[in-house]
C-alpha cells in the first residue's frame, strides 16, 4: 500500500522477509497462519515474484535465572523464567509477586558485574524493591532523639518545614539527608532519601519569641518552621522592632 508523506508518496512495505525466489528481502502477503508447537508457521507469497514459501517463527526457549530480591533488610532468592533472547539492563523495572523491582546488579557467566547482558549470558541478577522504600527517621523531642523507619511509596514527596503525622503524632521535617548531603530547604522523593530528621513542632501557646535574638535562634532551630525571611515580632511600646 501507499501513504502520502510530505511532497511525495512514500511506499510502505509489509511483512518483509527473505524471499528464496528473489534472493532478497521483499514484502509478502500472508496466505495462511498455523500454530506449531511454541511458534507459528506462515505461508507467504512474495509480492515481487509471487513465490510461495513457508516461514517458521519459533519462540526461543526459556532460561531460568536466579534473582536475589531485596526488600529493606530482607532478601530472598527466586528463580524466574525469561526468554533466551531477552536483554536485561541495570535500572530495568519488572513485576514479581505483586511488587515492582529494579535491577541493581547483573552477573555474567563468570560472575562479573555487567551493565547490560543477554539472558543467555547471565548467571544471577540482584534487584531492589522499587514501589516501596524504607526511609530512616531521627525523631527529636527536646534533648532526646530516637531512630525509626517508615515504608512508603518511592515516588512520595517530602519537603522540609512541612508537618507530617507519624505514629499518630505531629512532627515537623527539619532536614532531609540524601546520602551525599543534608538540606534544610528542599523537596525529595522517598526513593532518594537516606534519612529524615523530625522535630516535635511547638504550638503557638508553648513558644513565642520575645526578642529579635530569640526569634533568630528559634528560626535556626526550626521552631518557626520553614520561613526564610520570618517577620519580626512587633510589640507595642518597643521602638526597636518598628
Amino acid at each position: 500500500m501507499y501513504e502520502e508523506g510530505g511532497d511525495e508518496d512514500e511506499e510502505v512495505i509489509e511483512n518483509v522477509v527473505l524471499c528464496p525466489g528473489c534472493g532478497e528481502e521483499c514484502g509478502h502477503t500472508v496466505l495462511r497462519e498455523r500454530p506449531r508447537g511454541n511458534g507459528v508457521d506462515f505461508l507467504l507469497k512474495c509480492d515481487d515474484c509471487s513465490k510461495v514459501h513457508t516461514i517458521e517463527f519459533r519462540t526461543p526457549p526459556a532460561r531460568t535465572i536466579a534473582f536475589m530480591l531485596t526488600d529493606g533488610p530482607e532478601s530472598k532468592v527466586v528463580h524466574i523464567d525469561l526468554d533466551a533472547d531477552e536483554v536485561l539492563t541495570e535500572g530495568d523495572i519488572f513485576e514479581h509477586s505483586d511488587a515492582q523491582w529494579r535491577v541493581n546488579r547483573i552477573e555474567d557467566l563468570e560472575g562479573k558485574p555487567r551493565y547490560k547482558r543477554g539472558v543467555d549470558r547471565i548467571t544471577r541478577v540482584t534487584a531492589l524493591r522499587s514501589d516501596l522504600v524504607r526511609v530512616k527517621l531521627t525523631l527529636t523531642r527536646g534533648d532526646d532523639s530516637e531512630p525509626d523507619i517508615i515504608t512508603v511509596p518511592g515516588e512520595k514527596l517530602y519537603s522540609t518545614g512541612t508537618i507530617m503525622i507519624h505514629e499518630g503524632e505531629r512532627w515537623r521535617i527539619r532536614a532531609i539527608h540524601s546520602g551525599t548531603g543534608r538540606t534544610l530547604n528542599g523537596t525529595m522523593k522517598a526513593s532518594e532519601i537516606k534519612r529524615m530528621y523530625l522535630h516535635e513542632p511547638p504550638s503557638e501557646e508553648e513558644f513565642q519569641p520575645r526578642t529579635e535574638q530569640e526569634r533568630r535562634r528559634a528560626w535556626q532551630e526550626g521552631k518557626l518552621g520553614y520561613n526564610p525571611n520570618p517577620v519580626k515580632p512587633s510589640y507595642k511600646g518597643d521602638r526597636s522592632y518598628r
